[in-house]
Order: structure tokens, then C-alpha cells, then sequence
């Protein structure tokens, strides 16, 4: 047992002796190690035995260690196979956890790089880059390899400080088609947690100072067909912060660009998990940068086709971002640019500043709460403030709280559209669900037109300085659309107030339009402005009107009521349309100023009337009605009559039925029929016009009264094509009281193609005609035989085509009416036979 416990303790001697000689040993080499002369001589091995593996020219200026952590290196100089700069390190600092290498870890508590240029390249015809000679020259090419499962390494690797100072890179690898040229003044790392392995970064600090980067793309030698394996980083970061640095990237192949300058960009408690595509941000903020980003179509907008998006599944949460008077463009370079409008493709906002705060972004959601939003853009177009809470998911789109305002327009309201999809949108539009509670709107025009330039063709858009204020509320679903307490202001005087509910919408035509108290008032100026050209010419509008509505139904379909005051005068008109285009319709005018509706108050005035229509057709060419009138007062060449009645039956162009006259200075009474078509023309009446006084009723100075009755039946539109009659009796004309009477007047008309026949029978003449071309016709023709002898006018030359021919006669007789009403200045009349003849192709007039 003794001599058991005496071995042992020779052997724990032995051991400890071991240890002990390894740590003095230990301790020497490091003490030896610290020694100038020792470092110098062994920076000079090193650079030798680099250079004769490398066959290159390798410089180390000096090498310092401080045991046991700490390693400064100055004046590494290393080239490439081709004598060019491969590396140089003015000063290199490494401190490193001497304990962790028995625990298999590497820690680097700082890492410090001053002066540091680094060139890297391949060639067009080698992927492999210039540093590639280095792992040859310290590899074992006499062993074969042997191709192993890949192990995990027992070691770890972690970084807690960087600093980086005028640092240089170029990379140019010409086969993939990669350049990069890099300068950066100061980088300042920290890092808590640095996993290779796993791929998890977590900083605690990243400063970047004056970083100046040209990214090139290319068209690569070869496309890679690579992959890349392992786990998607994982990074965190407690603070990083970018000042003066500025960014060129540009893509040959993607044909797109990026040209940032960031003046300060800071981005707080940042947590990016690339394998989860989760991204989350506690404060991001940037201030007085430019970014402009540049692109060019591959295909012509009429021709092109969106490809259908891959699903994403990220998730994107910021808590707040804060944007101080930046400058952001985005361009389509091969887009033609639309001058003083928004241009879509070219957007350029300069002074763009945006507070918002609860920014998410994932599939099925998106929400933001936006304080404030300012920018100015090319065309000197300024958003001075626009703020909402916004929030978007699959089945819904809510703006609260939406505030905007521009250099002259306003807006203060909410919405919020629901729908079964996006995608179903467009065939389901009659489903979308609106509430929209806009409290106050004041938009002026060319704010509209800014947006939409095409508008500014419609009359009403064509005053660019029009303002129009509009509150009220509208919701429901689109096919049954309700709105409350709705106010439009518009133009000079316009105001529209209305409730209303609108069942079957989009299709206008089939929707019930449902408006129980629509009051408009409005006025010539700005009815001008509304309708513009499709006003007639011919007629002219109040300076001031007011219509109070009520209407339910369909466009074709419904029913309706309408007061109207004006300063022209008032009216009411009432109006039921059912589906098959039947209608009722009631009108009352009064005191309405019919001569200044149609511009001519010489021959028109007032008229006041109540009237009743019913019939069938809306369309001109269907209409068909009865209408029953009593026209209590109008007036007409300055004299206002009284009590007249109509009775009949219209269509557009036709009237059938009863007209009468039971003023106190005119009594008519007219039944039939008369049609103004060009080519359906019809005259059948009768008329008995019992008595006029044409002074009273100022058609004549003199004191003349006249009673008569006239029967006609003439058919044909223009009077060269009448064919019929026309009978004018009991004519009796009184001339300051003295009676001239005369028995009757009958007129025969015959017109048929290639034959004219006219007669006229009456006490003072009888007229026959008869020739090849109607009386009416004849002005043209007699006119160009004149003047081939007497050039008396100078008239367009009538094309012959047929023989021109006719024949009269006119017996004129001597009557009292002659001379005594119609020309009182004749004191001789000499009865007689007056007749005559013309041949166009004999060119002679008898």
C-alpha cells in the first residue's frame, strides 16, 4: 500500500514538473515573442517564405505583439501573379481571446483596418480571381483528393469591434459581370453575436461615414448555374447609422438604376430574419437624401402582359419612420414624358417629408398610421399635408381619419370599401361595400385635371380655377347605394342638396334612382360652365334658377315632380314614364318670359299656361302624345292674348286636333291637321278666324279688321311638291269702319315629276300656270335668262339637265279691297288679260 501511495506521488511529481516546464516554456516563447529584434526577424521569415510560395513580391514594414491578445501589423504590401496591387494595409490591429483557443473558439475582441486598398478581378476568359494563386501556392497538389462528407467544424468564430478607416476596393470579376468600386472613409462595428455557423449577426452598433460605391451589373461571360446552400442570415441590429455616403448601381441586363446620396440615415432595433422573410424596425429615419431610381420597359404598355406574382409570405413591422425634406424620382426612361400633368412614369418629389408610425406589411394585411406627408413635385405641384390611418386586408381597404390638402384644395373625410376579393373586383363591382362620411372637400378643378388630363375636354373642367365644396355621406354596396345630407357647392352660385338612394348600380341604365328632396340653385354663369357647347345658341338662360326635385325610378322609368323658380318666371312640371315608355306629364308656367328664352323680346314676352300631356316614346322619332293646354296669357309681337285652348294630338313633327282663340281683339277656332316633314308634309284644316283687329293686336297701323274661313287640304313637305287645295271664304275686311267683302279665294296646286299646275280664283285675280317646273322654282332660272341680256346680278349658274318650259295667265279685275285697303295709293286700275310663255332650249320669254 506504501509503496502504491509513494509511485503515485513520483507520478503526480512527474506530471506537475511537465505542466510547470510547458508553462515556463510557454512563458519564454511569449517573452521571446515581444522582443523587436525577435518580431522583426519574424515578419522577415514570414514575407520570405510568403514570396518563394507565391513567387510574387510580399512587404511587411513592421509586426508588434503585445501578449497575449494583441497583434499590429503596418505596411502589408502583397502582389498578384501579374505584378499588379493585390493588397496593401497601411495598419492592421488584432486583438484576440488568447483562452478561447483551448475551448476550439476564435474571438476577436477589435479588428482595425487603416489605409487599406484591395484590388480583385477574374478575366473574360477565367472565373477564378487574381488571388487565387495564393491557395495554390499553399495547398498539398501531391495528394490526391479525397472527397469527404463535409463535417461540422468544432471551431467557432466571433467579432465584438471594427473599425475601419480609408479603406479602397475594387472588384471587378469581368466573367460574372460584376464591378464594384468602393472608397469609405470610417466604419465603426460592434457586434454582440456573430454565428457563422447559423448564420446569426446581432449588432450592437454600425456606423458608416463617407462611403462612396459604383455597383456595376453586366452581362455575364457565363450564366452561373450555382446555388447557394446554408440557412438564410438572421440579423439584428441595436443601432446603424449611414452619413455622406453615396450609391451608384447600375444593372445593363435588369436595364435599371439607383443614384442615392444619404446625407443621414439611422435605423434602430432592426430584426431581419431572411429565412422567415420577417423584417421588423423600431425607428428608421432619413433626411435630406436623394434617391432616384431609373428603369426602361422591355415592352409597349398597349402590349404588355403582368405576369402573376409569386406569393409572398413577408412580414414587414416598423414602428416609426421619419423622412426629412429628401428627394425621391422614379423613372421610365423610354417613356415619353407628359408635360405639366402627373406622369406616372416619371415621378420626381423634391422636399419629401412623412412622419408615420404602426407600419405592417404581410399577405393578408397592411396598416399604417400616417401623421404628416409633404412634397413638391416637378411641376411646383405641392401636397402641403396628407395624414390617414390606413389599413388594407383581403376583403377590405379603410382610409380614417384621411386628410389632405394641397395649394388649394381640401379634404377631410373617411372611407372604407369592402369586397369579396381584389381579384373578383372587376366582376363584382355591384358587391363593393362603400362607407364614405366626407365631412369637408373643397377640390379645385386643376387639382382634378392634374391628375387626369383628358377631363379638361368636358366643359365643366375647362375652368381650371373652379372650386368645388362637397360634404355629406354615401354607404352600402354600389348595387344599393344610399346618401345622406349630400352638399355640393360649385361655380359661382350652385348649390346641390339631396338625400338619395341608388338600387342596381353599376348599369345606369337598369338602376332605380331614388331622390326625395334634390334642391338645386344655379344661374346662367355657371349652367355655361356645366354644359358649355350643348347649350343651343338660340336660347338663353336665367341669371338665376331654382328647382326643387323629386324623382324615383329609372333613367326611362320613373316618376317625378319639379319646381322651378327663375328670374325668367316660375313653372311646375310633373311626369310619371312607365317601362314600356308610356307617360303622363303636367306643366304649369307662369309669368315665364318666353321672349328672353328664346333671345327675341320684340316679338315674344310672358306666357303663363297649364298643360297635360299623355302618350308614348322618348326618343323623337317614336313620341307620340296627346296634349290639352289652356294658355291663360301669352305674349306676342307686344300684345298679350288671352284663353287659348289646345286640344290634339302631336308627334315631333305633327300636330292633330283643336286650337282655340277667345281673346277679346282675336277669335279663332282651328281642327285638323298639320305636318312640317320634309317629306311627309300635310296640311288638312280648318279654320275660322271669326274676327281680328290687326291694329290692337299691332300687325298693322291702320285700323283694319278681318274675319275669314280657310279650308285646305295640301299634301307635300316644300312648297314645289303641294298637291291639293286651299279655299279662303267668307272674307270680310273692315278699314276705319268700312266693310269690304269678298266672296272666296281658291287655290289649286298639281306638282308631279316633270308637271306643275297652279291656279288661283278670287275676286281681285285669277292666275293660271303651267309648266314643267313649279312657280317656286322659277327665280333661279328666270334670274340667269335675264342676265345673259342685262347682267343686273350676279347669281350661280343653274345646271340644265332638262328643257325648262311653262305657260301663265292672270286676269286681273278691279274691287273695292284693291284699292281701298290693299294699295289705297292706286287712283286708276284698268282691268286685264296678262299672258305669257318660256322655252329654256328656244331661249325665249313671251
Amino acid at each position: 500500500m506504501n509503496k502504491a501511495v509513494s509511485l503515485l506521488k513520483v507520478i503526480v511529481k512527474v506530471i506537475l514538473w511537465v505542466v510547470i516546464g510547458f508553462v515556463m516554456l510557454f512563458i519564454m516563447i511569449a517573452v521571446i515573442i515581444q522582443i523587436p529584434a525577435i518580431q522583426t526577424k519574424l515578419s522577415r521569415y514570414a514575407t520570405t517564405f510568403v514570396s518563394s510560395k507565391t513567387h510574387t513580391k510580399v512587404e511587411l514594414k513592421n509586426i508588434s505583439i503585445s501578449f497575449p491578445k494583441s497583434v499590429v501589423i503596418d505596411g502589408v504590401y502583397l502582389e498578384d501573379a501579374k505584378k499588379d496591387t493585390l493588397l496593401y494595409a497601411g495598419q492592421t490591429k488584432l486583438s484576440i481571446s488568447f483562452r478561447g483557443l483551448f475551448h476550439h473558439s476564435i474571438n476577436i475582441s477589435s479588428l482595425s483596418l487603416e489605409g487599406v486598398t484591395l484590388n480583385l478581378n477574374s478575366s473574360t476568359t477565367d472565373s477564378l480571381f487574381n488571388y487565387n494563386f495564393l491557395l495554390k501556392a499553399f495547398s498539398d497538389t501531391t495528394l490526391p483528393k479525397i472527397t469527404e462528407p463535409e463535417k461540422k467544424s468544432k471551431w467557432t468564430f466571433s467579432i465584438d469591434r471594427v473599425n475601419l478607416e480609408h479603406i479602397r476596393l475594387h472588384y471587378n470579376d469581368v466573367y460574372a459581370g460584376r464591378n464594384v468600386m468602393a472608397t469609405l472613409k470610417y466604419l465603426k462595428l460592434s457586434m454582440n453575436r456573430l454565428d457563422l455557423a447559423n448564420s446569426v449577426y446581432t449588432i450592437d452598433e454600425l456606423i458608416i461615414e463617407n462611403l462612396n460605391a459604383n455597383v456595376r451589373i453586366n452581362k455575364p461571360i457565363k450564366e452561373s448555374s450555382s446555388k447557394s446552400s446554408g440557412a438564410l442570415p438572421r440579423i439584428t441590429a441595436n443601432k446603424i447609422q449611414i452619413n455622406d455616403t453615396h450609391i451608384i448601381y447600375a444593372d445593363s441586363v435588369g436595364k435599371q438604376s439607383i443614384i442615392a446620396s444619404i446625407n443621414e440615415f439611422t435605423l434602430k432595433d432592426a430584426a431581419i430574419d431572411l429565412e422567415k422573410q420577417k423584417v421588423a424596425i423600431g425607428n428608421l429615419s432619413l433626411a435630406k437624401s436623394n434617391i432616384h431610381y431609373n428603369k426602361k420597359d422591355n415592352v409597349a404598355a398597349d402590349t404588355a402582359v403582368i405576369a402573376p406574382t409569386a406569393k409572398s409570405d413577408w412580414v414587414v413591422s416598423i414602428k416609426r419612420i421619419d423622412l426629412d425634406d429628401n428627394s425621391i424620382a422614379y423613372n421610365v426612361d423610354n417613356r415619353a414624358v407628359i408635360k405639366n400633368a402627373f406622369d406616372f412614369n416619371h415621378i420626381d418629389y423634391r422636399h419629401l417629408s412623412l412622419e408615420a408610425k404602426h407600419i405592417y406589411y404581410s399577405a393578408v394585411k397592411t396598416e399604417a398610421s400616417i401623421l404628416n406627408f409633404s412634397a413638391v413635385d416637378k411641376n411646383k405641384y405641392f401636397i402641403q399635408n396628407f395624414e390617414t390611418e390606413f389599413t388594407m386586408d383581403p376583403h377590405s381597404v379603410t382610409a380614417y381619419k384621411l386628410k389632405v390638402r394641397t395649394a388649394h384644395s381640401v379634404l377631410d373625410a373617411d372611407l372604407k370599401a369592402r369586397y369579396m376579393s381584389l381579384s373578383s373586383l372587376k366582376d363584382s363591382l355591384q358587391f363593393l361595400i362603400l362607407d364614405l362620411d366626407i365631412r369637408k372637400a373643397s377640390i379645385l378643378n386643376s387639382d382634378i385635371t392634374y391628375f387626369n388630363a383628358t377631363l379638361t375636354k368636358q366643359a365643366f373642367f375647362k375652368n381650371g380655377s373652379n372650386m368645388t365644396n362637397v360634404s355629406g355621406k354615401i354607404h352600402g354596396p354600389v348595387n344599393n347605394l344610399r346618401g345622406n345630407n349630400l352638399v355640393i357647392r360649385t361655380g359661382s352660385n350652385t348649390l346641390i342638396t339631396t338625400d338619395f338612394s341608388i338600387a342596381g348600380l353599376p348599369d345606369v341604365k337598369t338602376a332605380n334612382f331614388n331622390f326625395p328632396n334634390l334642391k338645386i340653385n344655379s344661374g346662367k354663369k355657371d349652367i355655361i360652365m356645366m354644359a358649355g357647347p350643348s347649350i343651343p345658341g338660340n336660347i338663353e338662360l336665367p341669371e338665376n334658377i331654382g328647382l326643387q326635385v323629386v324623382f324615383k325610378g329609372k333613367l326611362k322609368s320613373f316618376v317625378a315632380a319639379m319646381d322651378m323658380n327663375s328670374s325668367f318666371g316660375s313653372a311646375n312640371i310633373t311626369a310619371t314614364v312607365d317601362k314600356n315608355e308610356n307617360f303622363r306629364a303636367k306643366a304649369n308656367l307662369a309669368n315665364f318670359d318666353l321672349g328672353s328664352l328664346l333671345k327675341n323680346k320684340a316679338r315674344y314676352g310672358s306666357v303663363s299656361l297649364t298643360a297635360e300631356m299623355n302618350g308614348h316614346g322618348l326618343d323623337q322619332n317614336t313620341l307620340k302624345a296627346k296634349i290639352k293646354a289652356a294658355v291663360s296669357q301669352i305674349n306676342l309681337n307686344k300684345y298679350t292674348y288671352h284663353d287659348l285652348k289646345i286640344d290634339g294630338n302631336i308627334t315631333t313633327q305633327e300636330f292633330e286636333g283643336k286650337i282655340n282663340l277667345n281673346d277679346v281683339n282675336a277669335v279663332f277656332d282651328f281642327d285638323g291637321l298639320v305636318n312640317f316633314s320634309p317629306d311627309k308634309g300635310q296640311y288638312k284644316f280648318r279654320l275660322d278666324l271669326q274676327g281680328a283687329d290687326l291694329q290692337k293686336l299691332n300687325l298693322s297701323k291702320d285700323d283694319i279688321r278681318i274675319g275669314l274661313t280657310l279650308v285646305a287640304d295640301l299634301k307635300g313637305g316644300a312648297p314645289d311638291k303641294l298637291n291639293g287645295f286651299a279655299i279662303i271664304k267668307k272674307v270680310i275686311v273692315t278699314d276705319d269702319g268700312k266693310q269690304y267683302p269678298l266672296d272666296s279665294v281658291s287655290i289649286t296646286s298639281v306638282n308631279t315629276p316633270g308637271h306643275s299646275k297652279l291656279n288661283v280664283r278670287s275676286a281681285l285675280a285669277d292666275i293660271k300656270y303651267t309648266g314643267i317646273q313649279s312657280p317656286f322654282d322659277l327665280s333661279d332660272e328666270l334670274s340667269s335668262f335675264i342676265n345673259n341680256y342685262f347682267p343686273l346680278s350676279v347669281i350661280k349658274a343653274v345646271s340644265k339637265t332638262e328643257m325648262q318650259s311653262f305657260d301663265f295667265e292672270i286676269q286681273l279685275r278691279s274691287h273695292p279691297l284693291l284699292t281701298g285697303v290693299i294699295i289705297p295709293e292706286l287712283k286708276e286700275f284698268q282691268p286685264g288679260l296678262i299672258t305669257g310663255s318660256y322655252d329654256s332650249q328656244k331661249k325665249q320669254l313671251k
